[in-house]
């Protein structure tokens, strides 16, 4: 073969690789467009859905009627769905039309304790108890999404399954539900999520490895025959000096969670526990330093302690690098400039995703849901939380233009 008729060869096989490109491209954006149409199509409907969940808001390992709300409605769509996984965890498959990779979607469930008045016209009607941390609106995100996908599942190559887990609040569900069998029977090659956060709607902050810090889980038991009452609260009071407070740089910080000291009766003695989270290993480092100098420096008359440091109880959540790199542009065509590259790790909260990305290369995106027009402030565990409820649409619109990609591509 001469040099021309390579050449004429190379053309010819970039002509077909660029018109491969254009026809995929082309099928993508008409997937993505049916999807779209599906969800507007559903706007109000979900909104409900949404309202629904927050006015019936349920803790860690109680959120039974939540769990119902998402069953009956992944049946309705005609998904395979198995119930009480790790709990009151729910798993829905959506087999495409030809076959392919396993993309799967997970979104927490559970509600947290909060005495602040709801703000809202649809407010918790549960006392004590309210989505301040935005699970509801990733419930509905789960639920749009499902809708979504499920009006072009002909089309699909591959299997989307909807992780809906229990308990995360409490950093147990996700363990739970992966020893249950969630992440089998079909394994997922990937795994995505979002969770709300103080950006504005409309936009979507994507984080290239280190997101979230894990947990240090300290226990602390106090025996002998002197005042372990006052002992025990001496210790919790030196566990708590570790925290830094929120002035530090991101990666100084360091925070403390310590529950009440309680006596055990039984045993004789008093117990305390809690968590510590850190943004760095050197701050991690420095805070389980701290607290046993000053564990060391407290004195009290015929009384011992036993301090257990377990590090890393709840794994630091860390985004697969390429996995969320393949997402960018796909994210971009949806938000265009609300696609925020944060890549920097977030140390004031935690999340037991990073259990699934202990077994799956595994992504979760910041969710805007703040709206300064409106005065509504997305902030995590905030008593004054509000979602703009437009982040349901943006949110399900980015998470199927990004499972659809995944799957052509794969």
């Amino acid at each position: 073969m001469n040099t021309i008729h390579v050449s004429t060869m190379a053309g010819l096989l970039a002509t077909f690789a660029l018109a491969a490109g254009s026809a995929a491209h082309a099928q993508n954006q008409e997937l993505v467009d049916r999807a779209d149409r599906r969800l507007e199509s559903l706007r109000q409907e979900l909104i409900d859905v949404r309202r629904d969940l927050h006015r019936h808001p349920e803790v860690s390992g109680q959120e039974e009627r939540t769990a119902g709300v998402v069953v009956a409605r992944l049946r309705a769509l005609g998904l395979e769905v198995r119930t009480d996984v790790g709990g009151h965890g729910v798993v829905g498959v959506l087999r495409g039309g030809a076959p392919g990779p396993v993309v799967a979607f997970r979104a927490d469930m559970d509600a947290i304790y909060s005495d602040a008045p709801d703000p809202v016209s649809f407010a918790s009607e549960t006392p004590g108890v309210r989505h301040i941390c935005g699970h509801d609106i990733h419930t509905t995100v789960g639920l749009a999404l499902a809708e979504a996908l499920a009006a072009i599942r002909d089309d699909l190559p591959g299997t989307v399954k909807f992780i809906f887990q229990p308990a995360e609040e409490n950093i147990q569900g996700a363990w739970a539900m992966i020893e249950d069998g969630a992440l089998e029977n079909p394994v997922p090659d990937v795994i995505f999520a979002f969770h709300t956060a103080p950006l504005q709607v409309g936009q979507i902050g994507s984080v290239e490895g280190p997101a979230l810090p894990g947990l240090d889980r300290v226990t602390v038991t106090i025996r002998g025959d002197g005042d372990l009452e006052a002992a025990a609260r001496a210790y919790a009071r030196a566990v708590s000096s570790v925290n830094t407070g929120q002035a530090v740089a991101p990666k100084e910080f360091v925070g403390a969670m310590m529950g009440p000291p309680r006596p055990r009766p039984e045993q004789g003695d008093w117990v305390l526990g809690g968590m510590v989270r850190a943004g760095s290993p050197e701050a991690r480092a420095h805070a389980e330093r701290k607290m046993k100098e000053e564990f060391a420096a407290i004195s009290f008359e015929d009384v011992t302690y036993e301090l257990t440091y377990e590090a890393r109880a709840l794994p630091d959540m860390v985004n697969d690098p390429e996995l969320v790199r393949s997402t960018l542009e796909t994210i971009r065509s949806v938000v265009g400039d609300g696609l925020l590259e944060v890549n920097e790790i977030t140390p004031y909260f935690s999340e037991d995703f990073a259990f699934y990305q202990q077994t799956v290369p595994g992504a979760m995106y910041w969710l805007g849901v703040s709206n300064s027009e409106l005065g509504y402030v997305g902030m995590p565990y905030s008593p004054d939380y509000v979602a703009d409820e437009g982040s349901i649409f943006v949110g399900a619109k980015v998470m199927a233009a990004v499972v659809i990609d995944y799957l052509q591509r794969h």
